[in-house]
């Protein structure tokens, strides 16, 4: 979709942009907007919150972002100056219009607007907004907590991320979490799974390396099934793991034990 005025075009492929529709649902889900009484809630964590001087026929909405015809939303929140007739959503974590980027943290700071992209589908593992863009001249990471960052040294062209929302890569480093990964060695690196990598030498955690760690007999051991917020478990021939942390063994199977049990 291409996007005009006499200040800047907007180029937003099919794959960067969420198709904002006529608000239907009436009952309230988290971090939703719905219908009652004939006006438009969004239902927030700890109470649903209307949206005044907002009439159903003239709004629409995906997830929490909407808009009507005189105002944009993020949840119950007005974004302040953000233009509805040029207005899109990008993904879970990014939006914009013809004068900036919105995220859930507030707007990103310069950002060149021509040329920027979203990099994955902006939510990460536990349903939070997260994930990568990029415009021409830098590359950004947005975890949902704070302003977004500007990841400094990363090589804009080659730079591209894993659809995890965590893991990224250009054509010289790593990056988990919108941190270069230290000392991976880019051609041996490998994502085990569950925040969990490894190259030839060292494995991570997140963007962590995790010292003392046998590399090659380093093993994954968290459930496919584990809830999103659940630690993770790992070990390797002489340590067990929580994440990034070695227990004893008797703790270690505990968790295990607890995380593999039915509900």
């Amino acid at each position: 979709m291409i996007y005009s005025d006499d200040d800047i075009e907007l180029s937003i492929t099919a794959e960067q942009e969420e198709t904002l529709q006529p608000i239907t649902n009436t009952e309230p889900v988290d971090n939703e907007f719905f219908l009652r009484d004939g006006a438009v809630y969004f239902s927030g964590l700890y109470e649903n919150g209307l949206l005044k001087e907002v009439a159903p026929k003239d709004f629409c909405c995906w997830h929490y972002w909407g808009k009507s015809s005189a105002a944009c939303f993020l949840g119950g929140i007005r974004l302040r100056g953000a233009d509805p007739a040029s207005f899109r959503v990008l993904n879970y974590a990014y939006a914009m219009d013809k004068t900036a980027v919105y995220t859930t943290s507030g707007r990103v700071s310069d950002a060149e607007l021509a040329a920027f992209q979203v990099l994955d589908n902006g939510q990460n593992d536990s349903g939070a907004p997260q994930g990568y863009a990029k415009d021409s001249r830098q590359v950004y990471f947005h975890n949902g907590d704070g302003k977004v960052k500007v990841i400094k040294g990363a090589e804009v062209s080659s730079f591209r991320s894993l659809g995890d929302t965590y893991f990224a890569r250009d054509e010289k480093r790593i990056y988990a979490y919108g941190k270069q990964l230290p000392k991976a060695e880019l051609t041996s690196w490998e994502l085990l799974g569950h925040w969990y990598s490894r190259d030839a030498r060292r494995v991570y955690y997140l963007n962590r390396e995790i010292k003392g760690a046998d590399r090659d007999s380093f093993v994954v051991c968290t459930p496919l099934d584990a809830a999103p917020l659940a630690d993770h478990l790992a070990r390797d021939k002489d340590h067990f793991y929580q994440n990034d942390e070695m227990i004893e063994e008797t703790l270690w199977l505990e968790r295990l034990h607890e995380m593999t049990q039915e509900p």
